[in-house]
């Protein structure tokens, strides 16, 4: 076995870049969180080769003293922190003094130009190779411009996994959009040679920043969000259900103004969303947590990406609880501006389908919602209802314009929300007046046995009743009705088609969803007056009354200038 011996200098600096500095973007986001240190109000950052050949990074920050230049440049020299002690109360962006050190072991050259704002000239330095190769005054205005050439040039393992320019440009831009929405108060400008890749000014919030990356539209849906506990505080903007992503790309989350990748947090934003988006999407969303220090860790990860928090289940719970609410009050909101009454004439039942039957569809319960005595007119905030089409959906007119409302949808959102409400008040189960016994195949069995704990929990009681007989005493339902065999058996047949349940809370809205949706009205189902008024004033009593459980839209509205552009009148 070979003697221990202890590494160069050079290969130390060498490994420690290796775990600071991935990519050309890594040195950006060191360069850049120290111009945010150093109070800078605006940061220039241009870029040639996706960064690899060339990164320059100019602030008007507080500026490097003279003779602390070359310090900089030295292995764990730092400002940020003097002891162990303070590694539990870090308040700033980098803090370990390894960054400049590993850049310039790793880059042909770097180049500093610095002046604080009391000095009467500027300092200069320029590393080659990791060493000083020179030192001198020159003339700068107050703050700090480093540049990097050739990245990775001494290190060809290294640069010959980088990607192509476009994609480590794409790379640098995610940094600096990051670092721009938690830090609006300070301008951002990234350009490659004329072109100018991203933008932000100062502002007093991030709604400029926001609606420079999610555009108007979608920042106009969005709806903010608060909470606080025990030394932490959070705020954020959460999309409405209409602007998703295919990947969670677009959830920011900050914590003490870092962006960090906590699949916890982003966990709890998304189960908010759970019965309002369709599976698979994504909603955009920006979460900024400022805790305590001494209760997270920020140095999990060399590249600072990852954290520990204490309290991480109450908070969370709160992101979860808070952001469900902001949905909530902004979808009612948004219906609520919807389904407001037009100051026109109220359409008369004349033109719209008579007495039509109530009809019902398997597992269906008496849909005592649509039996019930209308309310007053007058305090029913209800549409113009001009009439149906295709059976399909409901068409009336608002004070926003023209308004379709998918009846199947509607009904949907309407009994999957009083499904989880009488789940919620453990009400939900109904006992049959006689039991009904169904017969399952072998397989069918199998899935019984996976699904069981979730039937049990939702009001389903199934028993073995010999040999592939099954006995089912009870059902959930809204209602009271008596159910058939085939009917149960046919909401247990589509269930295992989905294969065997996820977590219990998913596995419950599953089944509720399923009921929601074989017990609503229809498409194609013919509705009178008293029916469709009674279907949007209850939408309207809705938590979330914009989207099926499914995620689908319940309503779609055509404002004036739509319908005018559509004619051609614009």
């Amino acid at each position: 076995m070979k003697r221990i011996r202890a590494l160069d200098e050079e290969t130390v600096n060498k490994i420690a870049a290796g775990e600071v500095i991935e990519r050309p973007a890594s040195v950006v986001k060191e360069l850049v969180e120290n111009s945010i240190d150093a109070g800078a109000h605006k940061v220039l950052i241009e870029v040639k080769d996706g960064g690899k050949s060339f990164i320059k990074v100019t602030d008007d920050g507080c500026g490097i003293d003279p003779d602390d230049l070359p310090l900089a440049f030295q292995k764990h020299a730092t400002s940020k922190i003097s002891g162990a002690l303070d590694l539990e109360k870090i308040a700033t962006l980098g803090f370990r003094g390894e960054a400049l050190a590993s850049i310039a072991s790793v880059s042909e050259a770097v180049e500093v130009r610095t002046k604080t704002p009391d000095a009467l000239s500027g300092s200069y330095i320029r590393m080659e190779n990791g060493k000083v190769a020179e030192v001198k005054e020159v003339g700068s205005p107050t703050g700090t411009s480093i540049v990097v050439w050739n990245l990775f040039f001494n290190v060809p393992a290294r640069r010959k996994h980088l990607k192509g320019a476009e994609a480590e440009l794409v790379h640098i831009i995610d940094v600096i959009t990051e670092l721009a929405i938690i830090h609006y108060d300070i301008a951002f400008e990234l350009f490659s040679g004329s072109r100018t890749h991203f933008k932000s000014a100062r502002s007093n919030s991030w709604d400029d920043v926001l609606s420079r990356i999610f555009g108007l539209k979608a920042v106009a849906g969005m709806a903010p969000l608060q909470a606080s506990g025990r030394g932490w505080r959070i705020e954020g903007m959460i999309g409405d259900a209409f602007n998703l992503r295919a990947s969670p790309d677009r959830i920011f989350i900050f914590v003490n103004g870092r962006a960090v990748s906590s699949r916890p947090m982003a966990g709890a934003l998304r189960e908010a969303y759970r019965n309002i988006i369709p599976p698979g999407k994504s909603p955009i969303a920006v979460l900024s947590l400022e805790i305590s220090p001494e209760l997270v860790d920020v140095n999990v990860h060399p590249a600072k990406r990852e954290i520990r928090l204490l309290h991480e289940n109450e908070i969370c719970s709160a992101i979860t609880q808070e952001a469900a609410q902001a949905l909530s009050s902004y979808a009612k909101s948004v219906a609520s501006e919807r389904l407001k009454a037009s100051d026109q004439i109220t359409a008369s039942e004349e033109t719209l389908a008579q007495n039509a039957q109530q009809s019902t569809l398997p597992l269906d319960v008496e849909d005592t919602a649509l039996d019930q005595a209308l309310p007053e007119r007058e305090n029913r905030p209800i549409l113009k209802i001009l009439g149906q089409i295709k059976r399909l959906y409901i068409v009336a007119e608002s004070d926003q314009g023209l308004v379709l409302i998918d009846q199947h949808a509607a009904a949907e959102r309407i009994r999957f929300e009083g499904l989880v409400e009488r789940y919620q008040k453990r009400s939900i189960r109904q006992e049959l007046a006689q039991p009904v016994t169904i017969e399952l195949m072998a397989s069918e069995e199998i899935m019984l046995s996976s699904w069981k704990e979730a039937l049990d929990d939702i009001g389903f009681e199934i028993s073995s009743f010999g040999g592939r007989s099954y006995s089912v005493r009870s059902v959930p339902a809204l209602g009271q009705k008596q159910e058939s065999a085939e009917a149960v058996h046919d909401v247990l047949k589509e269930l295992f088609l989905r294969g065997k349940p996820g977590p219990n809370s998913v596995s419950r809205d599953e089944i509720l969803k399923l009921l929601a949706c074989r017990g609503s009205i229809k498409s194609g189902k013919e509705l009178t007056l008293a029916e469709m008024e009674q279907l949007l004033h209850e939408l309207g009593e809705c938590n979330n009354p914009l989207t099926c459980p499914h995620g689908r839209p319940v309503m779609v509205t055509l404002d004036q200038s739509q319908l005018e552009r559509l004619f051609g009148r614009r």
